[in-house]
Parts: structure tokens; C-alpha cells; sequence
């Protein structure tokens, strides 16, 4: 299995309009693929995880890096996993700036700063463990 985290800024702010149609969609693409993983939001920012087949996994993230919604893509950590970390989404979703998501157990100030690569670059496995705090729990 192989993964990709990557953080971008939006052109343009994306309305919550926007953002469940582009996540309709990207859930869509993602379950033909076979793809899972979390999509994170705040602010114009996102951090998104994305794991399945390498080549497939990699074939989006070249269709993300072209979108002209976003730009400044940059990738902080790839590679193989044993297993998925987000089997149960197509693409789990989460908008930091929502107050029930700040509700979160584990959610704190850390998570109100920007989602950009140089807050993760001095640790960006660091990213992993952010993510995982939205991680389903059965």
C-alpha cells in the first residue's frame, strides 16, 4: 500500500457549498480507484493523505497538482504502509475550522495553525499524527 500526504493553498477560499461538491466527487473518483484517505481544511489550506495502489495513488496526486483551484502543492511524506490508515473513508473529511470538529478529543491551538509545509518541516511525519487524530474509532 502506498500513501501520499500533501499540504496546498486555495486560489480562492472555498465555500462549504464548494467543498461538499469537490468532496462528492473526489469520493466518487476515489471509490473506482480504490483510493481512501482524509482531506483536512482551514482557512484556504488543505492537508490531504491519500493511500491505495501506488501507481493509482500517484496518477491523482499528478490530477490534484494541476488543479487550478489550488496552488503551492507541496508533498511532505510518501510511502509504503503495511495497511490503510483510513480503510473505512472514500475520503474522510474534516474542516479544523468547524466548531464540532474543535471539539474533537486530542484538538487543540496546534490545530488552528496554518496547514502549510513549513509548519511541518522540521518533523513532517508529524503531519501522520494530526491526521490520525481523525481517524474513525471502532
Amino acid at each position: 500500500m502506498y500513501y501520499i500526504v500533501y499540504v496546498s493553498a486555495a486560489v480562492e477560499p472555498f465555500s462549504k457549498s464548494a467543498l461538499m461538491e469537490l468532496l462528492q466527487k473526489a469520493r466518487e473518483r476515489n471509490q473506482r480507484r480504490s483510493i481512501t484517505g482524509l482531506l483536512l481544511y482551514k482557512d484556504g489550506d488543505f492537508i490531504q493523505l491519500i493511500e491505495g495502489e501506488r501507481t493509482e495513488v500517484q496518477a491523482l496526486f499528478t490530477t490534484i497538482s494541476k488543479d487550478p483551484r489550488h496552488a503551492g502543492t507541496i508533498v511532505l511524506v510518501e510511502g509504503e504502509i503495511e495497511q490503510r490508515l483510513f480503510s473505512d473513508w472514500s475520503m474522510g473529511f474534516r474542516d479544523l475550522s468547524d466548531p464540532a470538529v474543535q471539539a474533537t478529543p486530542g484538538f487543540s491551538q496546534f490545530m488552528n495553525r496554518p496547514l502549510s509545509a513549513e509548519r511541518f518541516a522540521g518533523d513532517p511525519n508529524g503531519c501522520l499524527e494530526m491526521l490520525a487524530l481523525f481517524k474513525p474509532q471502532f
